[in-house]
């Protein structure tokens, strides 16, 4: 599996399009940005940004992250998908309870 760590998360509940956003690092080089989109007819996937340009008259998106391999985006998709991301970023800040505490 590539080298992905969890940088930041943003839900956006009132946004009829994108639902969450998600910063990860790659590689511990390259932050990118990954948003869960909501399509017309409700099913939810998560993509890298795009642009969109007219070009000859018409509207056409650009991709702004390519990566070069189908194992990486399989594994960024994963990462995403099982949420390992949010698990990492609340199992380790979790305070134990007064019940756990030797005194």
């Amino acid at each position: 599996m590539s080298n992905i760590k969890f940088v930041s998360h943003e839900q956006f509940p009132d946004d009829p399009y994108t639902k969450e956003m998600v910063y990860l690092c790659l590689e511990e080089k390259y932050r990118i940005a990954y948003f869960r989109k909501q399509s017309k007819n409700g099913g939810m996937f998560w993509a890298s940004g795009t642009t969109s340009v007219t070009k000859d008259g018409a509207k056409v998106f650009f991709e702004n992250f390519l990566q070069d391999s189908n194992f990486l985006e399989k594994d960024i998709k994963a990462f995403l998908d099982n949420r390992t991301w949010e698990k990492r970023a609340t199992g380790h800040t979790a305070l134990p309870q007064q019940e756990d505490l030797p005194f």
